[in-house]
C-alpha cells in the first residue's frame, strides 16, 4: 500500500506500509548484475538489529534526491522496493519505508530537511542517498563533509541508526574525479561515525571498465539517472547491507 505524504512537485514523499505478504508490490524488473548488487560490510544499526529480532515495528526514512526519489524507475524506486526485500527475509516483522525525495538536491538540501523529517517520523533507521549532485554542481569537499558530518550528528541525536549511499558512478563522473571524491569523503566520515557505507560508486565503476554493455544497461539516456533495472540493482544493495548489517 502506497500512500502520498505533503505532494509537491520537486519531491516525492511516500509511506510503504508493508502489511501484505511479502511478494505484494514486488517489481517484476531483475537485476542482471550481480557484483553490483552485492551488500558492503562494515558498521553497525544497533537499533534496527535490536528491533529485527524482536517484534518491535521497524521505520526507515529514505532521503536524499532523484535517486531517492526514483528517477528513472518507471514508478518504483530503489526506496520503495527496500521495504519487500527486508520483508521477505523477515516476513513476520512490521516495516515501514517513508520515502523522502527531492530532484537535483544536494546533502546540505536533505540535511536542512532531516530535522522535521526525524522529529516527524520518529525513524529507527534513516537511509540516506548523496553525493552525486554535490559532486556535479560544484559544491567544495569541505562543505560537503562538514555537511555530511552535522547529518550524521542529527540523526544520532534522534536516536536513529543511519546508513550512508554514495554517489553512483555514471557517464556524468567519466573525465573528472570529483564524484570519486566525494564517494571517499561519504566513506571516511560514515567509518568515524561506525555507520555502514553503500558503496554504490566503486561497484558501478568496476562495472563500467569489466562489462561496459551491462553497465550502460544500468544507467539511463540522460547518462546520470538509473534505469529500473538500476534502482532493483541498487535495492538489493541497500537492502542487502541493511540485512548483513542487521544480523551481525
Amino acid at each position: 500500500m502506497v500512500l502520498p505524504r505533503l505532494p509537491h512537485a520537486a519531491a516525492l514523499a511516500l509511506c510503504v506500509a508493508l502489511l501484505l505478504p511479502a511478494s505484494a508490490g514486488a517489481s517484476v524488473t531483475q537485476c542482471t548484475v550481480p557484483s553490483v548488487a552485492a551488500a558492503t560490510t562494515g558498521g553497525t544499526l544497533p537499533r534496527t538489529s535490536a528491533r529485527l529480532k524482536t517484534r518491535e515495528p521497524v521505520r526507515i526514512l529514505a532521503i536524499g534526491s532523484s535517486t531517492t526519489a526514483g528517477v528513472g524507475s518507471g514508478g518504483a524506486g530503489f526506496a520503495h522496493r527496500l521495504g519487500p526485500k527486508i520483508k521477505a527475509r523477515w516476513p513476520d516483522k512490521a516495516i515501514e519505508v517513508i520515502v523522502s525525495g527531492v530532484s537535483g538536491e544536494t546533502a546540505s538540501g536533505a540535511a536542512g530537511r532531516l530535522a522535521g523529517e526525524l522529529a516527524q517520523h520518529r525513524p529507527t533507521l534513516v537511509v540516506w542517498q548523496l553525493g552525486t549532485n554535490d559532486a556535479n554542481f560544484g559544491v567544495s569537499a569541505e562543505a560537503f563533509r562538514a555537511t555530511v558530518g552535522a547529518g550524521l550528528a542529527a540523526i544520532r541525536r534522534a536516536n536513529a541508526d543511519a546508513l550512508l549511499v554514495d554517489p553512483q558512478f555514471s557517464r556524468w563522473a567519466e573525465g573528472s574525479t570529483r564524484t570519486a571524491e566525494f564517494a571517499g569523503i561519504v566513506a571516511s566520515e560514515g567509518a568515524r561515525a561506525g555507520v555502514p557505507v553503500v558503496r554504490r560508486y566503486q561497484a558501478m565503476y568496476q562495472l563500467a571498465l569489466s562489462n561496459r554493455s551491462a553497465f550502460d544497461g544500468l544507467i539511463s539516456f540522460d547518462g546520470l539517472h538509473l534505469t529500473a533495472a538500476g534502482h532493483e540493482c541498487m535495492a538489493q544493495q541497500v537492502a542487502g547491507t541493511i540485512l548483513r548489517t542487521a544480523r551481525r
